[in-house]
């Protein structure tokens, strides 16, 4: 009962949930999330979903996850073209951008690069957290809804969270990103959504149900989604 009642009130007020995980971000990890914008908004796809973060990752290519993802024999071109030839989370039909470029001729791709010039990335993103946060009242987006960015992607959050909890780790990291977006993509698309928001996205063409397009995208390099995911939790050990 508490815990529906937690539900209740955060999407009432606004709160997406991934307040407390952004703040746990380490700078990398916050680059990591910046780049899988990044790369989400190339390929027109409305919301950050798992397949964007491995893009992210890769294209940060510093980090020991980009590493480990290079070393079994993918890379950023390789999984780009990967990511073309499967049906993405949530296609960029359902985009409010494209819908305002369409009709008033807006570019919101335009708007976010002379704003990212002027203010700087990071001050865009996080004044982009506050009005997705902000309560209805106040002008604010009714949670849930489906074009939430975070929507999709929540649950590996979630989930490399806890993986960083498990291991002693302040901060979470890309390594930490890459282990819950792995553990995620193990299971079909829709796994711990609401009926709700499962119908909410129905409406908008979404499929539940299917397989994670990561998972089809790191299987297609035959790459074993268990075995890298044990490769992660070993690797933290050695940090410890």
């Amino acid at each position: 009962m508490w815990e529906r009642l937690f539900r209740l009130v955060r999407a009432a007020t606004g709160d997406d949930g991934t307040g407390g995980m952004w703040h746990r971000l380490s700078p990398d990890g916050r680059e990591v999330i910046r780049l899988a914008f990044v790369e989400s908004r190339e390929f027109g796809h409305p919301c950050l979903a798992d397949e964007h973060l491995l893009l992210g990752l890769l294209r940060h290519g510093t980090s020991p996850a980009a590493t480990l993802l290079r070393s079994r024999g993918l890379d950023l071109v390789a999984a780009r073209a990967e990511l073309e030839r499967l049906d993405p989370t949530l296609g960029p039909q359902v985009s409010p951008a494209g819908a305002l470029r369409t009709v008033v001729g807006i570019d919101i791709a335009e708007v976010r690069q002379r704003l990212e010039a002027t203010f700087g990335a990071q001050a865009l993103v996080r004044a982009e957290r506050r009005v997705r946060r902000r309560p209805r009242w106040r002008g604010g987006h009714p949670r849930p809804n489906p074009l939430c960015v975070y929507l999709l992607s929540k649950r590996s959050w979630e989930i490399a969270a806890r993986f960083a909890h498990r291991h002693g780790d302040a901060a979470v990291t890309p390594e930490h990103l890459l282990y819950g977006a792995v553990c995620n993509a193990r299971d079909p698309l829709g796994t711990q959504l609401s009926r709700r928001t499962r119908r909410e996205l129905a409406v908008l063409g979404w499929t539940p149900h299917r397989p994670n397009p990561l998972r089809l995208l790191l299987e297609a390099r035959g790459i074993d989604l268990t075995g890298l995911a044990a490769a992660l939790d070993r690797s933290g050990d050695r940090l410890h």
